[in-house]
């Protein structure tokens, strides 16, 4: 008896189903490989990849990759042309809150020193906020204020429960006081970036007037994500980029090695909240806590020109 054949049509559409997931798998590690074999770690380098589900769900609007663990510089880096436009009036002055200064990754730190040592939560990580990145911010902020600019620092540790979800965290500070302050047109998110897998010694730095200072760099978020279809609220890449950009430039006047250049990447990073956002690394784990606090009387200098404003007899002047 011949036996009649069946045709699945389901087999067809299994087929090409397995197809495409093996060509986005392989699109996926070749990504993965880049920015790993350049000495990220797997955590990272899947951070760096923006999987939603490191991230807490499907959501994009969650929290997107961390740049602070990033080495520089990598040839995994969103390559676009950017066009340079005019920064966004900064105005600076007057008696309200003007300023923003936080940390997502509150306790990043530096390499330690006999003169600066602290008790470590992670590689290169203290919640001794005398010795982090939180140390780094108030120091900015009391130098801004030195220039007759309202500033708020805030403190609020943002990594507990989970590091790669850190920004939707940061997100709701930031939005707890452009509600209270409408006056913020300005946010700075102030990390310390990684300089490579296990740094001994100090590296990366500048001597300016006699002082060792760490290199500084800014990096602003397209908004376009890792799939590219982009976020509900997109950020002003074209303003904050200017901003940026502006001020890298104005560092660059003081020693052109100060600065590092602009890193554009596809997250958000919170950047949508204002056309003034500032995402600003100083320094890395191979420079010293001492080195990246030279390096803020620069940067404030800097933001403060941005907005028009001249230091006080007392402040440090942008004259190398």
């Amino acid at each position: 008896m011949r036996k009649k054949r069946i045709y699945n049509g389901n087999k067809g559409i299994n087929l090409a189903a397995l197809v495409v997931f093996l060509l986005c798998l392989g699109l996926y590690w070749l990504h993965f490989s880049a920015y790993y074999k350049n000495g990220g770690s797997v955590y990272d380098a899947l951070l760096f990849m923006e999987f939603p589900y490191i991230h807490g769900g499907s959501d994009q609007s969650t929290a997107p990759a961390q740049p602070q663990s990033i080495p520089a510089p990598q040839s995994a880096d969103i390559k676009i042309e950017v066009i340079s436009t005019e920064p966004p009036m900064v105005s600076l002055d007057g008696k309200e809150p003007k300023i923003l200064i936080y940390h997502t990754h509150t306790t990043e730190a530096y390499l330690q020193t006999d003169k600066d040592k602290y008790e470590e939560s992670g590689k290169w990580r203290t919640h001794d906020n005398d010795k982090n990145v939180v140390a780094v911010g108030e120091k900015l902020a009391e130098c801004l204020r030195s220039y007759g600019i309202a500033v708020i620092h805030d403190t609020t540790d943002h990594e507990p429960p989970k590091l790669a979800t850190s920004y939707s965290r940061s997100l709701k500070t930031m939005e707890k006081y452009r509600d209270k302050y409408p006056s913020i047109t300005m946010y700075i998110d102030l990390h310390r970036d990684s300089f490579g897998k296990n740094p001994t010694e100090p590296a990366d730095f500048v001597t300016i007037n006699g002082r060792q200072c760490a290199r500084l760099m800014f990096v602003v978020g397209t908004g376009k994500g890792a799939t590219g279809t982009g976020y509900g609220q997109m950020p002003d890449f074209d303003s904050n980029y200017a901003l940026a950009e502006r001020i890298t430039n104005t560092l660059k006047g003081i020693d052109p090695g100060l600065t590092r250049d602009i890193r554009v990447k596809p997250g958000r990073y919170n950047q949508h909240i204002s056309n003034q956002c500032l995402l600003v690394e100083v320094g890395h784990n191979a420079n010293t806590f001492e080195q990246a606090l030279n390096s803020i009387d620069y940067l404030a200098a800097a933001i403060a020109e941005s907005a028009g404003l001249t230091a006080g007899e007392s402040q440090l002047s942008l004259s190398p």
